[in-house]
């Protein structure tokens, strides 16, 4: 009994360091875990997410990775867990998530509250994004979070080009606040994306909306050290206006 008490503890030290890893998106350390114990890849955390949705959503900082090159969710997916409907969204084939969807609601919602939609243009998942948008799939659905993001600003979370282009050109609202006043226009310059930011000028976005605060996209840019769209947008009639409180 001790031993077995013993050997539970072990495996629950590895797996919080395994999730401590990915969560820094320690790629060596994580491609040795899983190395030594594959069975890693099929783990859950302390608050119930598996590996592949922990992986998925690795925040460095700058922002979320891009899932087509997160070296960590590469890892994870090579040993071949088992995904989720949500997971199958984000990563999944068309006709795998249509089989897994058979019987369900195509605005379903995921423990964290995002719809299927959410979930597959965060993953830059273009196949899904269509299929969703297709069957019905709500383009300006808000996210039940502190956010309240719709697809769109979850696109532009991993700086996916083609999924914001496909909601867009499907009625995605490209001048959508989410919680704080924040627009698309902000996430794009932030990235210092110039790409995705004419592509929503050329959807009817504001170069210079503003937040609730006061930031405007430029601001942004400038915050996120991309001079030359800043630069860009300066040309193009961009301002920055002082933060002011709000109440």
């Amino acid at each position: 009994m001790l031993a077995a008490i013993a050997l539970t503890s072990v495996l629950a030290v590895d797996q919080a360091t395994f999730f401590k890893a990915i969560a820094a998106n320690d790629v060596a350390n994580v491609r040795t875990m899983l190395a030594e114990d594959p069975s890693l890849a099929t783990a859950h955390s302390a608050r119930g997410r598996s590996a592949v949705t922990v992986a998925l959503f690795i925040n460095v900082g700058e922002g979320f990775v891009d899932p087509k090159s997160n070296e960590i969710l590469k890892a994870v997916l090579a040993q071949k867990p088992p995904l989720d409907l949500y997971e199958t969204a984000a990563l999944g084939t068309r006709e795998q998530l249509e089989s897994m969807l058979k019987s369900g609601a195509v605005d379903s919602r995921s423990s964290f509250g995002w719809t299927l939609l959410h979930i597959a243009a965060y993953g830059g998942n273009v196949a899904n994004t269509e299929w969703l948008i297709a069957k019905g799939a709500d383009v300006n659905a808000r996210a039940k979070t502190k956010f309240l993001n719709t697809p769109l600003q979850t696109a532009l979370l991993s700086g996916q080009y083609a999924t914001t282009k496909i909601l867009l050109e499907h009625g995605a609202d490209a001048l959508v606040r989410q919680s704080k006043g924040f627009t698309p226009m902000h996430e794009a310059a932030l990235l210092g994306r110039q790409d995705i930011v004419q592509l929503l000028l050329d959807h009817g976005a504001e170069l210079n909306s503003r937040s609730d605060s006061g930031r405007t996209p430029l601001g942004d840019a400038i915050r996120g050290k991309h001079e030359e769209l800043a630069a860009w947008m300066k040309a193009k009639g961009a301002q920055v206006e002082e933060e002011k409180d709000v109440e």
